[in-house]
């Protein structure tokens, strides 16, 4: 591995744990995704309309095969209350098998179910990388189920 591959994946990790650390706590979800990769995502909320989500996933088609790791930061505009909203963001996205350093875009829908501890998220994931087997990827849409795992602490400060 590269030198600046391992600064890459450095930054992604120091990033999520500065995300984590600054903000008050607020709901954090932990659970898998589908679609044109598959494996598993940890979202975290801090503020209303702001989520850190990190995706670790395999891709499937030939050309793109092999695992990746992305940090993504997210902007959520509620949609029908604060537990249906569409999201946008973008981040670093490390590539293993390909040894690329890119970024990755992200658009979709995420819904908290009522009053349930279920999160689901459907969205389109874009990435182009710039390092290694360089290119553009725009295969990864994909549909994820998380469990939100401070559910009862977050709902009874919101209610």
């Amino acid at each position: 591995m590269k030198k600046y591959h391992l600064v890459v994946l450095m930054t992604c990790l120091l990033l999520s744990q500065w995300v984590l650390a600054q903000y008050s706590p607020r709901e954090s979800m932990l659970g898998l995704r589908g679609g044109g990769s598959v494996g598993v995502t940890y979202k975290k909320f801090f503020g209303e309309n702001f989520a850190f989500e990190t995706v670790a996933a395999k891709d499937f088609p030939k050309e793109f095969d092999g695992m990746f790791l992305s940090a993504l930061f997210e902007k959520h505009a509620p949609l029908a209350g604060k537990r249906f909203s569409a999201l946008i963001g973008g981040g670093p996205t490390y590539h293993f098998k390909r040894k690329g350093v890119g970024v990755s875009g992200i658009i979709g829908f995420d819904w908290r179910i009522l009053n349930s501890p279920i999160n689901l998220q459907v969205d389109w994931s874009p990435a182009y990388y710039f390092t290694g087997e360089d290119g553009f990827t725009s295969i990864n849409a994909a549909f994820s189920i998380r469990y939100i795992l401070n559910r009862k602490k977050v709902y009874h400060q919101d209610e």
